[in-house]
């Protein structure tokens, strides 16, 4: 019996690699197309995006995981069906449940390793994708110049009437000096004109006959060397001031930061940036909180209802007043009383929005923790459904008894999706504070489960799962009713 549950696993491994090589490329893929002119248009440096790009295939190898579980069993054990292995291994005495217990090892192996994945690896490198998403939204594209147009970087603006071809390495070098460093050659610029309004009380202009502009990644600045120019002062509060001067050469120097790409690092981490640990404290913290609320509220709640009779007549205990009056402030001037009411009534209101501010952050609170919660069953839960696949997968395909790629992947897109709508809709339903969220996160596991064990009961009974001769003949009879409408609306 130890060769047959090697033999299982063994027949598992193939399948699995390529389903999960195949389904990691098409998560690729979707991941550029999204996100290809972010990345792309702004002049990233090529290790810059393979890293970007590295970050973010583990949430990808997250979900591909155990949709190649199920891509694999319906495909191994569609194979065993179709050669009438299982048929063998039955009239041998061994049941169905023996034979499907050694892919039940292989998917808890997976589960496993993806549960210690989930909470060690994945946190970290949604961390640093999210950094480097947010770093890079905030690097600008190198700007392009044109003649004729003018451009604003900060409180600078510049014109160019006409750009000529760059210089070569050697003359740039010369004529910018060995302090720029930079990787381009500068641009050629005829009839410069730049406006500076750094200074609030006062505009310089700098006109130039020609210059050359070059972006300096040392100083991450744009630089401009002019020649056979002029400064204008103009003075914005005194507008009868007006200054100018004449140079031959000068530099003038705009820092553009924007334009050059920092990975800075972040402390913050969202809530699918933590690990279990973290987030069970947050679980904590939020408890806690809730629970500081709760006592304020019941502390507001005794003294708002305290007897205010006291301070309408000295101090005196409500007991000492004229009861069998129909009125108990009678004998108190109406100064007194009108005051005392307007306090109370101001106390009251004061109190009222005490309370509601207090609930508001409970509610909060409340939410917080159930987010949390949320992604903590989360990391458990979306491995787990490698076992759940398996109980599902297997039956399918003994009865489907094909081992082709293209049933395994049909069946498992029908039974991912239908597991995915529901965490979806589960973690909806928990956010909304509708449903507990260890049962959000675990209702798809139970309901594909449940789903799994009847199936194999079904295959155990060695009654037909699904009837696969008259489904494919509803397809044929679809496929010909379509062509017949498909030609008469040709003919008409």
């Amino acid at each position: 019996m130890k060769i047959l549950p090697k033999y299982i696993v063994r027949e598992h491994l193939p399948p699995f690699i390529f389903a999960l090589a195949v389904l990691m490329f098409i998560f690729l893929m979707q991941f550029l197309l999204k996100y290809i002119t972010k990345i792309f248009g702004k002049g990233l440096p090529f290790l810059t995006i393979i890293e970007l790009v590295f970050y973010n295939l583990a949430w990808m190898f997250a979900l591909a995981v155990p949709m190649a579980v199920l891509v694999a069993t319906l495909m191994s054990f569609g194979r065993l069906s179709g050669d009438n292995e299982i048929t063998i291994l039955k009239s041998s005495g061994i049941s169905i449940y023996k034979i499907i217990r050694p892919a039940l090892i292989f998917g808890g192996m997976i589960t496993v390793l993806m549960i210690l994945f989930n909470d060690k690896v994945l946190p970290d490198f949604n961390h640093r994708a999210r950094v480097m998403f947010q770093n890079i939204g905030q690097k600008k594209a190198t700007l392009k110049l044109e003649p004729g147009i003018f451009f604003d970087l900060g409180k600078y603006s510049f014109h160019v009437e006409k750009i000529e071809k760059s210089l070569g390495e050697e003359l740039s070098t010369n004529l910018m000096g060995p302090e720029i460093d930079t990787d381009n050659a500068p641009d050629k610029l005829k009839t410069v004109t730049i406006f500076n309004r750094s200074n609030p009380d006062e505009t310089v202009t700098t006109t130039a006959e020609e210059g050359y502009l070059v972006y300096s990644k040392a100083i991450k600045s744009m630089v401009f060397t002019l020649f056979e120019g002029e400064y204008h002062f103009f003075d914005n509060i005194n507008t009868d001031d007006y200054r100018f001067s004449h140079f031959s050469r000068t530099r003038v120097t705009i820092s553009a930061p924007q334009f050059e790409f920092e990975n800075r690092d972040d402390d913050y981490r969202g809530d699918r940036e933590m690990n279990v640990k973290m987030m069970l404290d947050k679980v904590d913290g939020n408890e806690n909180s809730m629970r500081s609320e709760e006592a304020k509220i019941r502390e507001r709640t005794v003294k708002a209802w305290q007897p205010i009779a006291r301070k309408l007549k000295n101090q005196s205990p409500i007991s000492e007043l004229n009861t069998e009056k129909e009125d108990l402030f009678d004998d108190l001037p109406k100064e007194v009383v009108k005051k005392a009411a307007d306090r109370a009534y101001m106390k009251v209101g004061r109190t009222q929005q005490l309370l509601k501010t207090s609930g508001s952050r409970i509610s909060s609170h409340e939410v917080a923790k159930n987010r949390y919660l949320v992604e903590v069953h989360k990391k458990f839960s979306i491995p787990f459904a490698s076992i759940v696949f398996i109980l599902v997968g297997a039956p399918l395909g003994i009865a489907s008894r094909k081992g082709s790629m293209g049933i395994g992947v049909t069946l498992s897109i029908f039974f991912f999706l239908l597991y995915w709508i529901c965490l979806i809709l589960g973690e909806d339903l928990a956010d909304r504070r509708l449903l507990h969220p260890m049962l959000a996160m675990w209702f798809p596991n139970i309901l594909i489960g449940i789903a799994g064990m009847y199936l194999t009961w079904r295959t155990v009974k060695e009654t037909t799962v699904i009837k696969w001769d008259k489904l494919a003949e509803l397809f044929k009879r679809l496929q010909t009713k379509l062509q017949k409408k498909v030609s008469s609306e040709s003919d008409a």
